[in-house]
C-alpha cells in the first residue's frame, strides 16, 4: 500500500468497517471533526456520517476480510482518496461552531428579510436555501444604482421555509492572526493585505477600533469593520460598547465565515472548492464589502450580470478573477480595493494565468490610477508593478488615514 494511504477503522455503533483513506484527509459533518492521521485508527462516525464523507471524497471498493476477531464482521474495505483542492473543504475548522439547518414557519408580520436579519443571514442565503420560492412572487429584488439593492418580501403568515446552516466562531478562539488563518482557511498574506486596506480612523491606521464609531454613511461599526450584532446586541451610535482586540479578530472571523457561505449559497459548493484559494478569498472580499445581491448581481454596480459564476463553472480562474472589479461604483476607497484584492487574487495562479489575468484588468487599473494622487498613487503602482514579477501577496500596503483623500 502506498505510503500515502492508511487503513482507519470506522466505527458504527458495534460494528466496524476497514477504510482506506489518504493520510491526511479531514472532514467535518454536525459539529465533530475526523482526521485520518494514523494506521489502525479508530474513528467513531454514524451511518450518515461516514456516506457523508463518502460523498465528499473520490471512493472506490476493494475486497477485503477481518483478521481480527475482536472486530466484528467487516462488509468490505472502502479506499477513500482526496486531492489538493478537497483538503479545503469550507466550514472544516473545530472551533467553527455550526447551527444546523431547520424549517420554520413565518408569523404574523414577518417577511424573508425580518427572519434573516433575526438569524444573522444574508437574505440570499434564506433564499437559495428555498428554492420553491419564486422571484415575482415569493419576493422581489430592487436594484439601485446609487443605493444597495434593496428585497421585498411577498410571503404570508403560516408559509414554511428553511433557515440554513450558520456558522460562528468559539469564544477565545482567535487571538492572533495565526488564529485567524487557521479558522477563515485563507493565507497570512491575505489577511494582512485585507486588514492593511481596510478602512480605519486616522488614530490607529490598520489597527481595529475597539470602541463603537461610524463608519461614514451613519452606520454604527466597530473592530475590523463589523456592523450588526455583538453579543446579540445591536451596535448603536447612541450607546457604544468597547470590545477586546481578540474579540474584534473574533467578529472578523465570524465575518469572513459567515460571507463565504453566501458565495457558497451563490455559486455552488463544488465550483467555490475547485477554485484556487487566493481566487476564492477575492471573491469572498465582494461580498464582505457589498453582499451577494450588490457586489454580483447589481446591473447598476456591474455593467453586466457579473460573470463570476459561469467563470468558475468552466474553471476560468483568470477571467473570474478579473471580473471580481466589476463593483463599478464611484466610491475611491472601494475601487482601489478593487484592484488590491485582484493582485492578492493572482497568488495561485500559474506566471501565464496571472499574465492574462492581469490584461483583462489593465484598462480598469489605469482608470483607478489616475483617480489617485501621491502616496496613494505610489502605493498602487508598486503593487501593481510587484505583481508582474510574481509578488502578488504579503505586500503590506500601509496607507495612513490622512492619504486616503
Amino acid at each position: 500500500m502506498s505510503e500515502n494511504f492508511i487503513k482507519v477503522r470506522v466505527q458504527i455503533g458495534n460494528k466496524y468497517k476497514t477504510v482506506r483513506m489518504e493520510k491526511g484527509m479531514s472532514f467535518q459533518n454536525k459539529g465533530e471533526i475526523f482526521i485520518a492521521e494514523k494506521d489502525n485508527q479508530i474513528l467513531k462516525m454514524t451511518n450518515y456520517q461516514l456516506n457523508v464523507f463518502r460523498a465528499v471524497a473520490n471512493n472506490y471498493s476493494e475486497e477485503g476480510k477481518n483478521n481480527n476477531p475482536a472486530i466484528q464482521k467487516e462488509e468490505c474495505i472502502d479506499t477513500i482518496k482526496t486531492n489538493k483542492s478537497d483538503m479545503g473543504k469550507v466550514f472544516k475548522n473545530p472551533n467553527i461552531i455550526e447551527k444546523p439547518a431547520f424549517k420554520y414557519t413565518l408569523n404574523k408580520g414577518e417577511t424573508l428579510v425580518s427572519v434573516a436579519k433575526d438569524y444573522e443571514l444574508d437574505t440570499y442565503q434564506l433564499i437559495a436555501a428555498n428554492p420553491q420560492l419564486k422571484e415575482g412572487i415569493d419576493y422581489k429584488v430592487n436594484y439601485r444604482k446609487n443605493n444597495t439593492a434593496q428585497l421585498e418580501s411577498f410571503v404570508n403568515e403560516g408559509q414554511t421555509i428553511t433557515i440554513p446552516p450558520r456558522y460562528s466562531v468559539k469564544e477565545g478562539s482567535v487571538k492572533n492572526f495565526n488564529d485567524l488563518c487557521k479558522i477563515t482557511g485563507l493565507s497570512e498574506g491575505y489577511i494582512t493585505d485585507l486588514l492593511t486596506v481596510i478602512e480605519v480612523k486616522a488614530s490607529h491606521p490598520g489597527k481595529p477600533d475597539l470602541t463603537t464609531y461610524n463608519d461614514g454613511y451613519g452606520t454604527p461599526t466597530i473592530g475590523y469593520g463589523h456592523t450588526g450584532k455583538v453579543d446579540g446586541k445591536e451596535l448603536s451610535l447612541r450607546k457604544k460598547v468597547t470590545i477586546t482586540e481578540s474579540k474584534a479578530l473574533q467578529l472578523l472571523a465570524e465575518d469572513l465565515i459567515k460571507h463565504e457561505a453566501m458565495v457558497v449559497a451563490y455559486l455552488g459548493k463544488e465550483n467555490y472548492e475547485k477554485a484556487p484559494e487566493s481566487v476564492r478569498a477575492a471573491i469572498v472580499d465582494v461580498a464582505y464589502n457589498k453582499g451577494i445581491w450588490d457586489g454580483f448581481l447589481n446591473r447598476y454596480h456591474n455593467s453586466a450580470t457579473s460573470n463570476i459564476k459561469s467563470d468558475l463553472e468552466s474553471r476560468d480562474y483568470a477571467s473570474a478573477l478579473a471580473n471580481t472589479r466589476r463593483m463599478n461604483t464611484p466610491n475611491r476607497g472601494l475601487k482601489r480595493r478593487n484592484v488590491y484584492r485582484f493582485i492578492s487574487g493572482l497568488a495561485d495562479l500559474s506566471p501565464a494565468k496571472r499574465e492574462d489575468a492581469m490584461k483583462k484588468m489593465n484598462g480598469y487599473y489605469q482608470t483607478v490610477l489616475k483617480m489617485l494622487k501621491g502616496t496613494e498613487r505610489n502605493y498602487l503602482q508598486s503593487a501593481w508593478n510587484n505583481a508582474k514579477i510574481g509578488k502578488v501577496t504579503g505586500y503590506r500596503i500601509q496607507i495612513a488615514q490622512k492619504d486616503r483623500r
